[in-house]
């Protein structure tokens, strides 16, 4: 009797793969594309089992250490295990994970979990774990400590990445990083700690990520993570996010996830192709699970390296750190301050009238048109090569910004103003690992997502129709034909809009002419 071969993982795969590119192929005809392609014979009763559903698992990502194994370890609870493997890389560095740790918070990532309510608690067993731990290729269960934090060893550190950078032309070398923006924070001290009454949200949060070239020359659309995924705000107005330079995300707490930085980097990575270009990133743990995941898995990035900067350093060297996101955030908070005192103004309570709308629009303008290439330049110079700078825009936007206070505390609408650096940059901004927050980040995956905010009273807006877009489009150029100095370029805009809105609507009747015809 010959002695039977185990077939690895990787041929079960390419034998499912191949059927879903042959639905119609019998199994006769696949055995013989299977002998053909791996050079050995399968039996027609291998390849019924192989094709049902016991291995259905095999159609999901898997990581190159279960692909060369000849056996697969099922993932009994696979939502589980995702959670769970999600907890260890993120919690690593910050507590000691022990065996006994990981059982206790299998335990609590069972309760919580929404697909398991109802079902008997497992044991967890010890043979259990060692799975676990083999099919996420978790090699142990330590804590790293507080490698680079000293001063010396991050800059020691800091010097071959210099070399290498050094060879890359500055428009190939980025940096992304977020930041969260408290987007109703009023700026009076003695409101800013405690809730207002009758004003829940005074604490509504949203996160964003940028990302930029060390010349400023291209600036990536923003990427916005809110609490609802269609907020009221939005659809309200009847607006369409996709129209916005910039992406929209969704999570229960606003906060960037392994998950969703994984989708940005393989976005990016596409949005590089043809490139070869450098991404320096901190060692934030939604940045390293994505990263894994990705490089772990069957499609690695391709035009993107991926430079970690030492470890607790990232206010010292990472671009985004070094001013462009409190410049950035100066210009937000400028405008939020004037539209305070338009609302005052015109007798409105700013805190009712403001929405998540209005802070994504500041967030793109501030981004694209305020922010100045020049201090990109400046902020990656002083976190790559070390050079002493002043960020001298700022200055004007924090004396506007105290400007506004003042008028706002001299009409009684603020009793203490907040400092202005804490006003502009508070620490609880400051997007960092929490060991407190990784478990609800992990299990907010799991739960259906947020629609609209229920809390949310927003005005309904009409829809604007094409003749009146018309009419607004060339009222405006006659305003700015009539002005004593105009734009010319800005005219030329205009007049390129409005040949744009008109070819809608002569397809728009175009298309009721046709099904007038066929009504006919």
């Amino acid at each position: 009797m010959p002695r039977r071969t185990a077939i690895p993982i990787s041929q079960k795969i390419a034998l499912r793969a191949q059927r879903q590119l042959q639905p119609k192929a019998s199994n006769i005809e696949l055995a013989r594309w299977f002998k053909e392609t791996f050079q050995h014979p399968i039996a027609l009763s291998s390849v019924s089992e192989i094709l049902s559903s016991r291995y259905k698992c095999l159609d999901n990502h898997l990581s190159l250490h279960q692909t060369n194994s000849k056996r697969i370890r099922i993932e009994f609870w696979p939502d589980l295990e995702k959670a769970l493997f999600q907890w260890v890389q993120q919690a690593e560095g910050q507590i000691i994970i022990s065996q006994e740790v990981i059982r206790e918070k299998a335990r609590f990532f069972w309760a919580k979990i929404p697909s398991y309510q109802g079902k008997d608690m497992p044991s967890f067993s010890n043979g259990w774990l060692a799975g676990f731990q083999s099919r996420r290729s978790i090699r142990a269960y330590k804590q790293h400590g507080e490698e680079g934090s000293v001063p010396e060893t991050a800059s020691q550190a800091m010097r071959p990445i210099q070399q290498l950078l050094s060879t890359f032309q500055p428009n190939d070398i980025y940096n992304c990083d977020e930041t969260s923006l408290f987007w109703k924070q009023v700026p009076d001290r003695s409101l800013s700690k405690r809730s207002i009454p009758g004003k829940k949200k005074e604490k509504a949060r949203i996160s964003v990520l940028f990302c930029c070239n060390a010349d400023g020359s291209e600036r990536l659309p923003p990427c916005f993570i809110g609490t609802a995924k269609k907020p009221r705000a939005f659809t309200a107005a009847g607006i369409n996010i996709e129209n916005f330079n910039c992406q929209w995300y969704s999570n229960r707490k606003a906060w960037m996830s392994g998950q969703i930085f994984e989708g940005w980097l393989r976005w990016f990575d596409n949005t590089m192709s043809g490139r070869k270009v450098v991404l320096l990133l901190d060692h934030f743990s939604a940045h390293k699970a994505a990263f894994e995941q990705i490089d772990e898995g069957p499609s690695p990035l391709k035009n993107t390296l991926v430079i970690w900067l030492p470890p607790n350093s990232t206010s010292r060297f990472q671009p985004l750190d070094q001013g462009i996101i409190r410049t950035w955030k100066a210009y937000w908070e400028r405008r939020w301050v004037r539209f305070i005192l338009e609302e005052y103004e015109e007798g409105r309570d700013p805190s009712r009238s403001m929405h998540v709308l209005h802070a994504v629009r500041w967030g793109i303008g501030a981004w694209e048109f305020d922010l100045s290439s020049k201090t990109i330049q400046r902020c990656f110079n002083k976190a790559l090569r070390s050079e002493q700078i002043r960020l001298s825009e700022i200055n004007p936007i924090t004396s506007d910004i105290t400007r506004d206070f003042q008028e706002l505390q001299h009409s009684s609408r603020i009793r203490d103003p907040m400092d202005i650096d804490d006003f502009i940059n508070p620490n609880d901004e400051v997007v960092q690992d929490n060991i407190h927050e990784i478990d609800d980040l992990i299990l907010s995956q799991f739960q259906p997502e947020i629609e609209q905010e229920e809390d949310e009273i927003i005005q309904e807006l009409p829809s604007i129709s094409i003749k009146e877009a018309i009419d607004a489009l060339k009222r405006l150029r006659l305003y700015e034909e009539q002005q004593p100095q105009g734009s010319s370029s800005f005219l030329r805009e205009l007049y390129k809009h409005e040949r744009v809105v008109k070819g809608r609507k002569l397809a728009n009747q175009e298309q009721r002419d046709i099904r007038s015809y066929f009504n006919v």
